[in-house]
């Protein structure tokens, strides 16, 4: 295989590069990557870029991903996790799920968030994460999100359980904190879990790095996308980026006769432009 796309339910205590690392050393590819980074802590769908898809990664990656998580309340710490250095504590006992539920409404649609100090995002030129650990706090970012489909199960203790579909680049350890501020308490994230990536879902995943079941081909990873198969003639022309003739329009990919992905290019209903040629070279 010169490239492939492999679905792994990443553990917790481990970085998504880490993980992505074993899986491309379980299967032999020097070249990897992955389509949405997790916290160390959290678990759940890592889509892993094996070789030559990792030049697919805008096309794979997906506009929305689903999560689970708890939040927990009455309790604030830097890493808006449990995983951080407790800040401070607060008395939640009058909350109810009623109460909190009520706030979600707030956290739907398209709104900004401000990026967590604990993260990868840079200011002035350094990550925040290495900020915070030389003991700065930086005015960190914030971004358009956008948030849609909650769901929640019932408030025990200082924990409810949630559920939330959220654009690439939400944190969910930063909703916890806005909907914890939204009452007037203290509130942290545990126990992220990403359950879906665009249409690929943990269901298919594997905890294993080199699970059959979990690799998919790269034509088989964009096989959202209109195809055409082509000849042995016009696959030589795409190797070398010529386009060819092609009814339909937007994103498309070609595959030789064998179904496997020679380029992903634009139709315009008259031509197919190669973008992205996988076909020739290693």
């Amino acid at each position: 295989m010169l490239g492939g796309v492999y679905l792994l339910d990443k553990m917790a205590g481990v970085t998504s590069r880490h993980a992505a690392m074993a899986v491309a050393k379980a299967n032999g590819f020097k070249k990897y990557g992955h389509c949405g980074t997790l916290d160390p802590d959290a678990t759940g769908l890592l889509v892993v870029l094996l070789g030559k898809a990792t030049r697919l990664a805008s096309y794979i990656s997906g506009d929305s991903k689903r999560y689970s998580f708890d939040m927990v309340t009455g309790i604030d710490t830097d890493t808006l996790d449990l995983s951080g250095r407790l800040l401070r504590e607060v008395d939640c006992s009058d909350l109810t799920t009623e109460l909190l539920v009520a706030k979600l409404p707030l956290f739907t649609g398209s709104f900004l968030q401000r990026v967590p100090l604990f993260s990868a995002v840079r200011v002035g030129g350094k990550r925040g994460y290495k900020l915070a650990r030389q003991g700065e706090t930086p005015e960190m970012p914030e971004r358009m999100v956008t948030v849609a489909g909650w769901s929640s199960g019932e408030l025990k203790g200082n924990r409810i359980p949630l559920e939330v579909t959220v654009s690439t680049g939400t944190y969910i350890r930063a909703l916890a904190r806005d909907i914890g501020k939204s009452l007037s308490i203290s509130a942290v994230a545990d126990n992220i879990r990403r359950i879906s990536a665009g249409r690929f879902t943990v269901d298919d995943a594997s905890t294993l790095n080199d699970s059959e079941g979990s690799m998919l081909t790269m034509a088989e990873a964009m096989s959202q996308y209109p195809s055409v198969t082509v000849t042995a003639g016009t696959a030589m022309g795409i190797s070398h980026g010529n386009s060819f003739p092609f009814e339909n329009t937007g994103t498309a990919v070609a595959l030789d006769i064998h179904g496997e992905l020679l380029a992903v290019g634009t139709g315009d209903g008259v031509t197919f432009q190669p973008k992205v040629v996988l076909a020739g070279g290693v």
